[in-house]
């Protein structure tokens, strides 16, 4: 039977999750984790990859969680174009026993996490905090990224030039020291910034190993 789920969301302003998901034996139970654990999240459900497709052009989200025939379909045609049209958005798979072959290829081909089924609610859980908490890392890092860059191309643009005058030569200069300071100042951020996108690569090496090592446990 198809399932239409497409008509089930929340509102507010919430962390949004995309769900593509076909099999109502893993979306009840997932939804039931948010609810008994008092997840506060946003969530759009697609039955196909799609749907699920149209919902990423249409809307952001801060995570997504496809069963893993669905991530897999047509050449992982949803876990490219998640990546492609939401860079920093974790793609988390729920994959079965049955599934395991499935689920290590898109792990291979990039997704962030792995939750087995059936659900284990912790795992779960712990799981989507950890998604969501790198998502945000990740837009932090841009965000810090975007801005530095707006300011060094400002800077660069500066429309003054040198004059005999004492007093636009003594400003200049001094403008000019405290610049030197900014740039110095720039270049700790952007080092700070490299750490921190080292840390977040680890976090995703991490991940991505805590996901082989549910799949290694999973019954064959």
């Amino acid at each position: 039977m198809d399932l239409d789920l497409s008509h089930i969301t929340a509102s507010g302003r919430l962390p949004r999750l995309l769900i593509a998901e076909n099999n109502l034996s893993t979306f009840e139970p997932l939804i039931r984790t948010f609810r008994d654990k008092r997840l506060d999240l946003d969530f759009d459900v697609c039955t196909s990859h799609w749907n699920a497709h149209w919902k990423l052009l249409a809307s952001p989200y801060q995570l997504i969680i496809s069963g893993v025939h669905l991530a897999a379909m047509d050449d992982f045609f949803l876990l490219k174009r998640a990546q492609a049209c939401h860079t920093f958005v974790p793609f988390v798979v729920t994959a079965s026993a049955s599934e395991k072959e499935v689920a290590r290829r898109v792990v291979n081909h990039g997704a962030f996490d792995l939750i087995p089924t059936p659900l284990d609610h912790e795992q779960t859980v712990n799981t989507i905090r950890l998604a969501l908490w790198q998502n945000k890392f990740m837009e932090l890092i841009a965000r810090r990224e975007k801005a530095l860059e707006k300011y060094l191309r400002h800077l660069d643009a500066y429309p003054g030039t040198r004059k005999k005058d004492d007093a636009f030569h003594n400003a200049l200069s001094s403008l000019q020291r405290t610049v030197s300071c900014l740039d110095q100042s720039i270049q700790a951020i952007e080092r700070s910034i490299k750490c921190l996108a080292d840390l977040a690569r680890i976090v995703e090496q991490e991940a991505q190993a805590g996901a082989w090592e549910r799949l290694d446990r999973l019954p064959k």
